[in-house]
């Protein structure tokens, strides 16, 4: 596709690319997969600015670029800072922030980072394959609620990547792909519900999510649903990945407390110049991580299957090397204590099928889990359903760290009746 294809399919506007100052957050992120040409190791970056007037107002500034190949975090920074060192323009995609700039307008852009301190240099040139696309483009226009707020998010999902990278006294050529995302919007990450200045344009969002949603489930008895306290909605799990025949994947999942289960979120599927919005999703976890620290779990291995029409998605994601875990305390804890993100490349592997294909889904991607530590700690209920024709009956099993217990009961009423119950104290996490 050449690039005036490209820009007669753009639905982004040049304002929409540049800020929408004074929105309460607003964000650009960048998550590239590369490889260095010269050695043939694999890389990730993700960088992203952002400006924010909670709990202050301030910037955010982060990049982050991980060896995959050698399975280490090679440079880090994650730092907020005075927001008038932050500098953005409206009408384009030009943010700076010291030797951190990123530029440019679709298809085109431009990522130059320069950290003397850790030895490190970055260069890169993107350009766009496919066009841009808003979350539940054809349900809210891109606008999602969180809380009592709302925000818009878009991304592009497919961009071609080149340019140089230098690390530690070495020069290399690197040939990848890209990710880009905005966000804008007014909502609170550390009281969410307190502000109810856009509860009329919030409620209307959640009720054409809702509505789509009912439209496309159809109602039926799952065999196991979990929940988590630590699935709060203010957090989601997230995964973009591009496969080796060059099918693009994006998974945005708002939780609703849901560990296991149905999803409230959306998967994209970008193949033969379509976007498919999946909103009949399940998912579930197949390996979680532990931070002691503020008793929260996240995973790190997640399978999501997908249902549109004729259509079937199944996807399995997993970490390549441990997560990097970044958390931020707000200074003054309440019943949220502090916001975790955990940065993870990935690999993923399934398969996309309709009437005419049967495709196979392999390649690199990005995981990352954000969750929001609460006052409770983790406490989880899961609930097995036994149907027929094995049998008719459900179990609980629920394990609270809050009040240190764990319970276990079932009822089974056929084949044969019968009841278990089990209690036992958790000793001190």
């Amino acid at each position: 596709m050449v690039n005036n294809e490209l820009i007669k399919q753009n639905i982004w506007k040049p304002e929409d690319e540049g800020d929408h100052y004074p929105s309460q957050k607003e964000w650009w992120c960048f998550e590239t997969l590369f490889k260095t040409i010269d050695d043939g190791k694999k890389w990730n970056l993700k960088c992203s600015m952002d400006y924010r007037y909670e709990p202050v107002k301030d910037c955010f500034i982060t990049y982050y670029l991980f060896n995959i190949t050698d399975k280490k975090l090679e440079v880090e920074k994650a730092l907020n800072d005075d927001f008038n060192k932050l500098s953005f323009k409206k009408g384009k995609l030009d943010i700076k922030y010291e030797n951190f700039t990123i530029t440019g307008l679709y298809p085109n852009y431009k990522i130059v980072i320069e950290d003397k301190k850790q030895d490190f240099k970055i260069d890169l040139d993107i350009k766009a394959k496919i066009p841009p696309h808003w979350s539940a483009e054809n349900v809210t226009n891109g606008y999602l609620p969180i809380g009592l707020g709302y925000y818009r998010f878009g991304w592009i999902l497919n961009s071609d990547l080149n340019g140089t990278l230098y690390l530690k006294g070495r020069n290399y050529s690197v040939k990848g792909i890209a990710y880009c995302e905005h966000a804008w919007g007014n909502w609170s990450y550390k009281n969410p519900f307190k502000d109810v200045s856009n509860i009329k344009k919030t409620v209307s969002i959640y009720g054409n999510l809702v509505n789509h949603w009912l439209k496309q489930h159809k109602p039926k008895i799952p065999d196991t649903i979990e929940f988590n306290s630590n699935n709060d909605p203010v957090g989601y799990d997230w995964f973009w990945g591009v496969s080796e025949n060059n099918i693009s994947v994006f998974f945005g999942n708002a939780m609703f407390w849901v560990s296991r289960g149905p999803s409230f979120g959306v998967l994209t599927v970008f193949k033969d110049n379509e976007f498919l919005d999946f909103f009949d999703v399940d998912f579930q976890y197949n390996k979680i991580a532990f931070i002691k620290k503020v008793d929260l779990d996240y995973p790190t291995d997640i399978t999501v299957n997908g249902r549109l029409d004729d259509k079937k998605i199944k996807l399995r994601v997993w970490s390549e090397l441990k997560a990097n875990e970044y958390i931020y305390e707000f200074p003054n804890k309440g019943y949220y204590k502090a916001i975790i993100m955990c940065e993870m490349p990935a690999k993923m592997q399934g398969f996309y099928e309709d009437k005419e294909n049967n495709l196979e889904i392999n390649g690199d991607c990005k995981f990352v889990p954000q969750r929001q530590p609460t006052s409770i700690g983790y406490n989880s209920l899961k609930i097995d359903f036994l149907k027929p024709p094995k049998g008719l009956g459900l179990s609980f099993d629920f394990n609270s760290h809050f009040f240190k217990k764990r319970i276990f009961s079932s009822i089974q009423f056929a084949p044969k009746p019968r009841i278990k119950f089990n209690f036992r104290h958790l000793n001190d996490m």
